[in-house]
């Protein structure tokens, strides 16, 4: 890390270099060249409150001024290098990319505070990269998930040189991010364990060597007895090290405390243009996040440019991984897509000015998974997209997929309801949770915890492309529990292949109404849940069938719900709950699929 002396001599004599051409580069240890590209590492922006985060800068040699990409990240900007070669290539492209470490975050200074560090950071980093010498005053931003949640706090924020974003596989509202409709995602775990060695490192305790790779052997030792470790609020490995983690458990209700990572609040404060992507089988809340943030700035976005300058693209891809493969499925070439290239054409329309056409195509471009291509819509969910209920049905014993539960579009006259015991400490279990994507999830639905309706093989394709809803009339034992509903194609072999992400068709009870005013259930009561968080583009083909199962877990993509309705995080006490799932003329549970006529 550079001193902040020697960083400003370095920038006085970076600027007579622009000026006078390329003679003294030699006289730059910390600057390589290549035959386009320049690079100078650990440049200094100092932020408003005198902490320096530090970046590195690729840019095209020309004395001419360039337009600029700022990517910041937590994950180490020299390791971004490595991976990615979005720096080199958008620098040979004509921009000078900045890859900046956020704050407290490796070769950057200050304390490291998730998200809510970015708002005026991102500011700050924005104006920064503006009026660098050689930049010519337009800025745009790039990055996946923490990459491209960064890119919406800044934004919310409306520095007057940021012109377009391209955020990828990111939230809409922090709070999703942390709190999936209203149950916690243990995966922070993970991803705060992996943080720890950079912490220990500043901090003194860890030593230069404590990379992220020593972090991702420990998870994969201890992993099962930090995901089931309770109480959650007296977890031990983040004591003193992340405050941040302590302070999310105490605010698992939707309010003031998550406004600084709830962007669509704040949509109408954005001017610029955003470039959204998404995968079907993105894990968290980047689905609907990019959804519900190219909704929300169509509707309130500040200016007309910025409501009219919002693209959305949805591919069968997981988590910030555009590639053909997911899973165990391949969906043909076809279905990579080159993002740093998309990201270049975005710019050269808005930082550069060429009018490449991409502006005149349709606004959402989706993959349809089954046909197996790509297709453009002008509105989500597309309005032809009608609504089709298919109801579920049993005599009583629709547990695992060796019951009696059956779906279908018949309303049903008098049915008797379903009933399985949600135990949590035998929750339903996903040992391979960190491998997203569709897969066979019949190891799930022979428990008897697990209510399965299945469909009659189809005589058609079916095509389901909008938003997936769940209608669930239940009532339990317990003063607060979990539903949890998942949509599979069941192929004439017997596979049943998710067609959502694992973290998706989830509510905790004491937010069915509200996520910002929880209400504790009346025991034996019965209640109509929807459950809203699923949306596809998928054809169930000729032969195949439709299948619905309820359950009350998935764990670890969810915490486990206690079952006793107290303060969140604070159980050690577990009970069991019996679960009443009913379908009759009444209460019709049922799955309503947005229909596509083919």
């Amino acid at each position: 890390m550079r001193t902040p002396g020697r960083s400003n001599r370095r920038a006085r004599v970076f600027a007579l270099v622009i000026l006078f051409g390329n003679a003294f580069t030699f006289l730059f240890a910390a600057q390589e060249k290549s035959s386009a590209v320049e690079v100078e590492k650990n440049v200094a922006a100092v932020m408003r409150d005198g902490v320096r985060l530090y970046a590195d800068i690729y840019r095209p040699s020309t004395i001419e001024r360039v337009p600029v990409i700022l990517v910041r990240t937590p994950y180490d900007k020299d390791r971004y290098a490595e991976y990615s070669s979005f720096p080199r290539s958008a620098a040979e492209s004509g921009y000078a990319v900045i890859v900046q470490d956020v704050r407290g975050r490796f070769s950057s200074e200050g304390v490291f505070s998730p998200y809510l560090q970015e708002l005026t950071d991102g500011y700050d980093s924005v104006e920064w990269a503006a009026a660098l010498p050689f930049s010519n005053g337009k800025v745009g931003m790039q990055g996946c998930s923490y990459l491209g949640a960064v890119q919406w706090q800044a934004a919310v924020m409306n520095p007057p040189h940021l012109v377009a974003i391209f955020p990828q596989c990111t939230f809409a509202n922090g709070r999703h991010f942390f709190f999936f409709s209203g149950a916690f995602d243990l995966s922070w775990i993970s991803w705060l364990n992996g943080r720890l060695p950079d912490i220990k490192r500043r901090r003194g305790t860890g030593t230069e060597d404590s990379i992220e790779e020593k972090a991702e052997r420990q998870w994969s030792v201890h992993k099962w007895e930090w995901l089931n470790f309770r109480p959650l609020k007296e977890f031990p490995l983040f004591k003193g090290l992340c405050p941040y983690y302590y302070e999310w458990l105490d605010h698992p209700d939707d309010g003031p405390f998550w406004d600084f990572a709830n962007v669509e609040k704040k949509h109408a404060e954005v001017s610029c243009p955003a470039y959204n992507l998404t995968g079907w089988f993105d894990d968290g809340y980047g689905q609907p996040g990019a959804i519900r943030n190219f909704l929300g700035m169509r509707r309130n976005g500040r200016t007309p440019q910025a409501r009219q300058g919002q693209k959305l693209i949805i591919g069968p891809w997981t988590h910030c991984d555009p590639t053909s493969q997911a899973g165990k499925m391949d969906f043909g070439a076809e279905a990579a897509v080159d993002v740093p290239a998309l990201v270049v054409r975005w710019f050269d329309h808005w930082l550069k000015g060429i009018d490449n056409g991409i502006m005149r195509e349709p606004p959402i471009r989706v993959f349809v998974m089954g046909d197996n291509t790509w297709r453009s819509e002008s509105e989500w969910p597309p309005a032809r997209a009608k609504p089709v209920s298919l109801y579920f049905s049993s005599r009583g014993a629709a547990n695992s997929l060796h019951g009696d539960g059956t779906l279908s579009r018949t309303k049903p006259k008098g049915t008797k309801p379903d009933r399985y015991v949600y135990d949590p400490a035998n929750p339903v279990t996903d040992h391979f949770f960190e491998t997203p994507g569709p897969r066979d999830l019949r190891p799930f639905e022979v428990r008897n915890d697990v209510l399965v309706f299945t469909s009659e093989p189809l005589l058609q394709d079916m095509e389901a492309t909008g938003d997936i809803q769940a209608e669930v009339w239940a009532s339990s034992t317990a003063k607060d529990t979990d539903f949890i509903v998942k949509v599979t194609d069941v192929h004439p072999s017997g596979e049943s292949q998710n067609i959502t992400p694992p973290l998706s068709g989830v509510i905790r009870a004491r937010y069915r109404d509200s996520e910002s005013r929880p209400a504790l259930l009346d025991p034996g009561t019965v209640y109509r849940f929807v459950i809203d968080s699923m949306s596809t583009s998928h054809v169930f083909r000729k032969g195949h069938r439709v299948r619905v199962w309820i359950t009350s877990s998935f764990f670890p993509h969810v915490d486990r719900n206690p079952n006793t309705g107290h303060t969140f995080g604070e159980d050690s006490e577990m009970v069991r709950a019996t679960q009443t799932i009913y379908h009759d003329a009444r209460r019709p549970s049922r799955i309503i699929l947005p229909v596509v006529a083919r």
